[in-house]
């Protein structure tokens, strides 16, 4: 098996996977705003999973973007695949911002249940760090113009941006669990 094969279809595969949990979510989005044009929820809250629902949109077309760059425009030139084109580069950026606006949603939640800023304010930081951190890929990306080039130079952003979202991830799970969990029950009626 040849290079090529290994590495498009790796990221053909990968995007198809994005694109059906594009659908998902797409599906959630309307059943959402379907139920909730009676509910209580507030006109930000609405505004929220709107915007978190168009930049998933637009993620999803950098996505494809990407992949025709890669399948059709460079087809079968191997040395294209370690170019990064522009859909790449921004792939990055929006992604990091739909995870950090979802992030702080939850932290938000947190400080809701339990009453008190401490976590809240660590995890509103570790989203906004890890913005900052995929807006620095973003920029580098653009400098670099190979992935191998960006590899050698500034390898180290991208398991540092997952390694972020993985730690604020865990510590707005853990947080609602233990608050939940801490929270009083409310008796029906």
């Amino acid at each position: 098996m040849s290079n090529i094969d290994l590495t498009a279809g790796a990221i053909e595969i990968g995007v198809i996977i994005s694109v059906f949990l594009y659908g998902i979510t797409t599906v959630q989005a309307y059943i959402y705003f379907r139920s909730s044009l009676s509910a209580e929820d507030s006109t930000r809250l609405k505004l929220l999973v709107l915007a978190v629902w168009l930049l998933e949109s637009f993620l999803t077309i950098l996505t494809c973007i990407y992949l025709y760059t890669i399948t059709i425009t460079s087809y079968g030139d191997a040395d294209a695949l370690d170019v990064m084109p522009w859909s790449m580069d921004l792939m990055f950026f929006v992604g990091g911002l739909v995870s950090a606006i979802i992030q702080a949603f939850f932290s938000w939640r947190i400080h809701v249940i339990s009453g008190h800023y401490p976590v809240s304010i660590i995890s509103w930081a570790g989203s906004t760090f890890r913005v900052a951190i995929t807006l620095t890929i973003c920029i580098l990306d653009f400098k670099a113009k190979t992935i191998s080039d960006y590899e050698t130079r500034w390898g180290w952003t991208i398991p540092l941006s997952f390694s972020v979202a993985m730690a604020v991830d865990l510590l707005n799970a853990s947080a609602l669990c233990y608050f939940l969990w801490r929270r009083p029950e409310v008796s029906p009626g």
